[in-house]
């Protein structure tokens, strides 16, 4: 009798009030990407982008669907649509290497806020030089699966889409941070040409189209 009365007593607090079974929720892990200005002394050497590395972030994290985003062109100084399609290029770049859809086509927002609040999200703000762009990522490690990205330009920076050689440009930026679906920053210097290379500077379009490595990269995680 004894023991009846701890098994129901166990079962009651698993199934909870509704006599529902309630589930743990799930442990979300934050990783924070920093795209650095390129120092002085990182001249670029021979390396091409044939090089064939890359390194997965926390072991293999990917999405599971399709990925709806938004962004806030404001701050910029950039036309809004311009920004819109800019960054759809950036984002197609990756689709192109893989038959898994990634990305859904971006939307312009008026919000302005970052964080875990279940919105891709793309905004402009105050970040100290030296810093071009942040990227946010949540996944959930128990499943492998990515949850939300947010990413950050620098107001600091000049912006452009033409690769002057004053500015940011954006597309080159964009396709780095768009990389970070699955893929993690590299910095060993074989890799300085590759678009996951963790250094841009002002005018740098290389990052623009992907090498070697970051197309095996995204066909690791998301087939040919």
């Amino acid at each position: 009798m004894k023991r009846l009365f701890v098994c129901l007593v166990l079962a009651s607090l698993v199934l909870g009030m509704t006599g529902i079974p309630v589930a743990a929720s799930p442990t979300i892990e934050k990783v924070t990407f920093i795209h650095h200005a390129k120092p002085a002394d990182l001249s670029k050497p021979v390396w091409d982008d044939t090089v064939e590395y890359f390194k997965l972030i926390a072991g293999g994290v990917k999405w599971l669907s399709a990925i709806p985003y938004e962004v806030n062109p404001a701050g910029s100084g950039l036309d809004p649509e311009l920004v819109r399609s800019t960054l759809g290029a950036s984002s197609e770049t990756w689709d192109l290497e893989t038959s898994f859809e990634l990305f859904s086509s971006p939307t312009i927002t008026g919000e302005t806020s970052v964080g875990d609040d279940k919105t891709n999200r793309i905004v402009w703000g105050e970040l100290n030089p030296g810093i071009i762009a942040v990227m946010y990522l949540w996944y959930n490690p128990a499943t492998k699966q990515i949850v939300e990205f947010d990413m950050v330009f620098n107001t600091y920076y000049t912006w452009s889409t033409t690769g002057a050689s004053d500015a940011m440009d954006l597309q080159n930026i964009a396709t780095h941070e768009f990389g970070h679906n699955g893929l993690n920053d590299l910095y060993m210097r074989p890799s300085i040409a590759l678009t996951m290379y963790g250094y841009s500077d002002y005018g740098d379009i290389d990052k623009r189209s992907l090498g070697t490595g970051d197309w095996l990269g995204i066909q690791e995680l998301y087939g040919p």
